[in-house]
């Protein structure tokens, strides 16, 4: 029996920068780096600091980011959130969770968007 990832393990991988993380949560949420600023009461150019990994000050941010995006502050820190679930996988869904999980987080981005779009042209079918 495998352990399937959680929702959020699946969007972050662990390899990611910080900053590379902020950056994914907030296009995932489709936030420019302005209205990300504005709803934290910065400047634009201290959010392309946070994503950039040049400001050490964002970690008191977490809170705050943590709230915005609706993730654990663990998923910034480490790019997962824990949740153990036991569920048994078929060897085509492991084979696609590898490739799923060789991907960059902009393409696993990519990838969930294409199954949301998937799900409900089926919804509409």
């Amino acid at each position: 029996m495998a352990k399937a990832p959680s929702a959020l393990e699946s969007r972050m991988g662990s390899h990611e920068t910080l900053g590379q993380r902020i950056r994914a949560l907030r296009q995932y949420e489709g936030m420019t780096q302005a209205e990300l600023a504005q709803a934290v009461g910065l400047s634009r150019s201290a959010i392309a600091h946070w994503e950039t990994d040049r400001d050490g000050r964002v970690r008191e941010y977490l809170p705050r980011l943590s709230e915005l995006f609706n993730v654990p502050v663990e998923v910034f820190l480490n790019g997962m959130a824990s949740q153990d679930t036991a569920v048994e996988l078929t060897i085509d869904e492991i084979d696609l969770l590898k490739l799923y999980r060789s991907l960059d987080v902009g393409e696993r981005l990519s990838v969930q968007r294409s199954i949301v779009r998937l799900q409900a042209r089926r919804k509409k079918g």
